[in-house]
């Protein structure tokens, strides 16, 4: 194992690039997240956290940092945990509607399509509204809620 560290050490610049492309995944996925491209809870930007996490990770191998390492650790930890369950209930087909679990184009409606240029793959536009006079709306469950 120390062999192959020290072989990774021997290219700083291969670190440096692995650093900030994880960096520029992180923000990336923040950014799709935030503009509703992609949906926080799916398995997209599960894939893309860890992806990051491990580069980032890489990077750290010739400039340790304990904080920083901790970070990635847990994002790795918790990415594959979260993106197990996730993937252990679309193959039991448990996922309901406004789960903000991401539909297979394959079963999306002909209207998905492209908005602009990117393709509408999340479920923020289908969220209940809250009413106009300020009252709290309840939490949209789709097909969530259990038959009567």
């Amino acid at each position: 194992m120390s062999d192959f560290l020290d072989a990774m050490r021997t290219y700083p610049d291969l670190l440096r690039v692995c650093g900030v492309l994880g960096s520029m995944l992180y923000i990336c996925g923040f950014a799709l997240v935030q503009t509703g491209r992609i949906c926080g809870n799916g398995p997209i930007y599960s894939c893309n956290q860890l992806t990051a996490a491990s580069l980032v990770l890489c990077s750290l191998v010739g400039a340790f940092n304990l904080g920083a390492f901790l970070i990635q650790v847990g994002f790795l930890t918790f990415g594959t945990i979260g993106l197990a369950r996730r993937l252990r209930l679309r193959r039991m087909r448990q996922y309901h509607n406004g789960t903000g679990v991401i539909r297979s184009l394959s079963n999306a409606p002909r209207a998905l399509g492209l908005q602009g240029d990117w393709p509408m793959i999340s479920d923020w536009e289908m969220r209940q509204r809250a009413p106009a006079n300020d009252t709290q709306a309840p939490p949209y469950l789709g097909d969530a809620a259990p038959a009567p």
